[in-house]
């Protein structure tokens, strides 16, 4: 029979060998410190700011359709300047014998706001074997105008196209103002979130540590004879429960971190050190009535503007499709000069007047097949514009509810804050009276816990409140427009590349 030394080296063994292994596990396994993970990063609220609008691919995205979108606008701007084309040509033609000819020309014209066109078209030509005796080349300058009177008249219809690329140009800069407020304002929301994670995280771990010391003194009572060993389970209950919540709200807060990295585009390691408390860095949000809230939505908001912008495009098409119904009668006025000699260069010197033309010219469509397309894309611009009204008055009719939402949410949230902390005051002064009653014998554990949970259910209450109303006066910002007005953000920088944007404007002292 084995002796009690023996049976006793046979249990142990298995637990020495598992040690040693956890033990060599813990060797092998590099420490934080030797960690080769990207360092920490300080984190305020306008650096995030910084990161989503320097890594964004959205916005990145955004800024190549905007290069190809001024330089749409440059080509419009191009309409009422010279247009010069060259051309080169070659004849050959048989009748009873062959002839060939060759030449070159060129033409410049220039629209003028009025719809007219001046045109100067010039060709040099080697007859060949046509060519007579006494010149081998033959030159021709034309000196052309032409003014519509009706259709295709006026400053309005001559400049319809540039007003619209102008336009155009407007509502393209306000949707990339509207992408960078919406981003700006994730970015803030998400990174008070990570903040709002990790304040829940220290919450859960400073009531853990409370229930831990409420342990030790339940350990003590019990010494010393004044609690029932039973009533120490309540405490140790209490320490498991606080120890799923430290780990609830750790991985609530690494859930966080990696929401926030994905939005500023970051390796999945990375980490992050607060260097602010909560609403650090935002300028404090001024009590504002609806009235006045609503004349700011009206004139800053982007989708206000682009609807404005929206019906004055829609007026300019009304306006062609009307002139396009109308005759087409034009004024031509027109000057031909002609010379000859035996190159080039004489057949251009030795121009000459040959002619002057003045005509006016009319064509009138007549029937349903020759005014219906005209008249359809007129019915059709009407019915647009009506649209772009009904549209433009329903948004209207939005950003009022939105801003008196807005305004009140505020108000609301600001209430919400003064109550929480109130609220949260209350609850400790509560839980430590109890705590001292503890010590004394006169209450129990369970009343104690009791109180520990409502401390935590309001520190964690006023953390919400406080997010909540810095989350609402955001939102006002996105709803009134001045989301870019209050983090001092340069538009025209952030259109840039992100190496040449370099801070975007938004790193140098409180907001605007």
């Amino acid at each position: 029979m084995p002796s009690e030394a023996t049976g006793l080296a046979g249990v142990a063994r298995p637990w020495v060998l598992a040690a040693g292994a956890v033990i060599a596990l813990l060797a092998a396994t590099p420490s934080r410190s030797d960690s080769t993970g990207p360092e920490p990063i300080e984190l305020t609220v306008r650096e995030v700011i910084v990161l989503a609008l320097r890594h964004s691919r959205t916005l990145e995205n955004a800024r190549l359709d905007r290069s190809v979108e001024r330089f749409a606008l440059r080509i419009a701007e191009d309409e009422f300047r010279p247009r010069i084309t060259l051309d080169a040509y070659t004849d050959r033609y048989a009748t009873d014998h062959v002839d060939e000819t060759a030449g070159v020309g060129s033409a410049i014209r220039l629209r003028i706001p009025t719809g007219g066109e001046f045109a100067v078209t010039s060709r040099v030509a080697d007859l060949g074997d046509a060519a007579p005796a006494f010149a081998s080349h033959a030159g021709t300058v034309e000196l052309t105008f032409v003014q519509p009177l009706l259709r295709g008249a006026g400053f309005g219809v001559a400049r319809a196209a540039l007003r619209t690329a102008r336009a155009s140009e407007r509502i393209n800069i306000l949707a990339f103002e509207a992408g960078v407020m919406d981003l700006t304002s994730r970015a803030i929301r998400a990174y008070r979130a990570y903040v709002q994670a990790g304040r829940r995280n220290e919450i859960a771990e400073r009531s853990l540590e409370r229930a831990q010391s409420l342990l030790e003194v339940n350990r003590l009572l019990v010494k010393a004879g004044r609690m029932a060993e039973r009533d120490v389970i309540q405490a140790e209950a209490d320490i498991a429960r606080r120890e799923l919540d430290v780990v609830a709200a750790s991985g609530g807060l690494d859930a966080a971190r990696l929401s926030l990295i994905d939005l500023l585009d970051l390796d999945t390691g990375t980490g992050f050190e607060l260097a602010e408390e909560l609403g650090a860095g935002q300028a404090e949000t001024a009590s504002i009535d609806v009235p006045t809230a609503l004349e700011i939505a009206l004139a800053n908001r982007p989708d206000h503007q682009i609807g404005l912008l929206s019906v004055e495009n829609a007026e300019t098409q009304v306006l062609v499709a009307r002139n396009q119904r109308l005759w087409d009668l034009s004024l031509t006025l027109g000057r031909t000069f002609m010379g000859s000699g035996d190159d080039a260069d004489a057949a251009i010197g030795g121009l000459d007047l040959t002619g002057n033309r003045v005509s006016l010219d009319l064509s009138v469509p007549v029937g349903r097949g020759a005014t219906g397309q005209a008249q359809l894309a007129h019915r059709r611009a009407v019915a647009g514009l009506q649209a772009q009204r009904n549209r433009l008055d329903d948004l209207r009719q939005r950003i009022a509810i939105e801003v008196r939402n807005a305004v009140r949410d505020v108000q609301l949230a600001e209430q919400r804050v003064e109550l929480a902390r109130r609220a949260r005051t209350l609850a400790l002064r509560k839980t430590e009276i109890e705590r001292e009653k503890l010590n004394l014998g006169v209450t129990t554990n369970f009343q104690l816990v009791t109180f520990e949970n409502d401390l935590v259910s309001a520190e964690n209450a006023e953390l919400d409140a406080l997010v909540d109303h810095l989350n609402a006066a955001t939102a006002l910002d996105i709803t009134l427009g001045t989301t870019l007005e209050r983090w001092g953000i340069e538009i025209d920088r952030v259109e840039q590349s992100a190496d040449r944007a370099e801070r975007f404007g938004v790193d140098g002292g409180a907001p605007r």
